[in-house]
C-alpha cells in the first residue's frame, strides 16, 4: 500500500512540476472593427471582427496561447474611457496605413495584462481606385448602382512584441469577391446572405486558419536540428587504360546473327 501511495506521490509531483515549468503566452487580439458590433439582422458583421473571433475560436486547441473574447475586450476599454480611447487611436491608425503606434500598443496590452498582440484590418478595394471601403459598403453600392468591375478583399495581420515593440510576424492576404462574370451585388437579403455566408468559409478554412497557424509557431518555433558534412576523403583518381578486344567479352553469337538478318533500311532490335 505504501508503494502504491509513493508511487501516486511521485507522478503527481512529476506533473506538477511540468505544468509549472509550462510556457505559456497571453494574447490580444485587436481588429479595427472592434466596436462596429451588429446586432440585427439587417447588418452583418465587419470581416476584420470575423477573422479575428475566428482565430479566437482556432486558438482554443492551443492549451499554452491563452486569448481574450472580443466581448470581454470591449467591456473592459467601456468601463475605462482613457484605455478605449487609446485602443481607438491604435487600431484606427493600423486601419488607415498599417503603421503600429508602439507606445499606445503597449499601455493596451499592459492593461489587460499580456505582452503580446494581433492587430488585424480588412478592407476592399479595386483597380479603379486605392480608397479603402468597407466590404459591405461595396455590396451595397454595387447592388444599388449595378456596378460590375471586380473587387479585392484585403485582410493583413501583424503579430507585436509589446515587451521589446517590435513585429514578430505579419501576413497579407487577398480574396477576389467577385463572380466569375465579375459581378459582386446582392438584389435582396437572401443573396446577402449568401455573400455573407462565402466571406465566412473563407475566414474559417482560409485566412483566419493561416493565421492561427504562424502565431503558434512564432511562439513555438519548430526545432531546428544541425548536423555536420564530413567530406569524403580525396580519393586518387585511377587512371583509365586501354584494353584491346574489350568488346569480345560481351560477345553474343546471337547479337551477330540478329545483325546479319536485320533490313538495312529498318531499325536493329536485339532479341536476347
Amino acid at each position: 500500500m505504501k508503494k502504491i501511495i509513493f508511487i501516486f506521490l511521485f507522478f503527481e509531483i512529476l506533473f506538477t512540476g511540468l505544468k509549472a515549468n509550462a510556457i505559456e503566452f497571453n494574447l490580444l487580439v485587436l481588429p479595427t472593427n472592434l466596436f462596429s458590433v451588429c446586432d440585427n439582422y439587417f447588418c452583418f458583421p465587419e470581416v476584420s471582427n470575423i477573422v479575428a473571433e475566428d482565430i479566437i475560436d482556432n486558438m482554443t486547441q492551443y492549451k499554452n496561447i491563452h486569448t481574450i473574447s472580443l466581448a470581454e475586450v470591449r467591456k473592459k476599454l467601456f468601463q475605462n474611457p482613457t484605455l478605449k480611447h487609446k485602443t481607438e487611436n491604435v487600431i484606427g491608425q493600423f486601419a488607415k496605413n498599417e503603421k503600429i503606434d508602439f507606445a499606445s500598443l503597449k499601455d493596451v496590452t499592459d492593461a489587460f495584462g499580456v505582452k503580446s498582440a494581433l492587430l488585424i484590418t480588412s478592407y476592399t478595394i479595386n483597380d479603379k481606385t486605392t480608397l479603402r471601403r468597407n466590404l459591405w459598403d461595396i455590396l451595397e453600392v454595387a447592388s444599388a448602382f449595378g456596378i460590375t468591375y471586380p473587387f479585392e478583399l484585403k485582410t493583413s495581420a501583424v503579430l507585436t512584441d509589446n515587451v521589446n515593440n517590435i513585429v514578430m510576424w505579419s501576413g497579407k492576404y487577398s480574396k477576389e469577391v467577385s463572380d466569375s462574370e465579375g459581378y459582386y451585388s446582392a438584389k435582396n437579403q437572401t443573396e446577402a446572405i449568401s455573400q455573407l455566408e462565402k466571406i465566412k468559409e473563407y475566414s474559417k478554412n482560409n485566412v483566419s486558419q493561416n493565421i492561427s497557424q504562424n502565431v503558434f509557431m512564432r511562439f513555438f518555433p519548430r526545432e531546428v536540428r544541425t548536423f555536420t558534412v564530413s567530406k569524403p576523403k580525396t580519393e586518387a583518381v585511377e587512371e583509365k587504360k586501354f584494353i584491346p578486344n574489350a568488346l569480345d567479352k560481351i560477345y553474343d553469337p546471337r547479337m551477330l546473327k540478329q545483325f546479319n538478318n536485320t533490313d538495312t533500311n529498318g531499325d536493329i532490335i536485339f532479341a536476347l
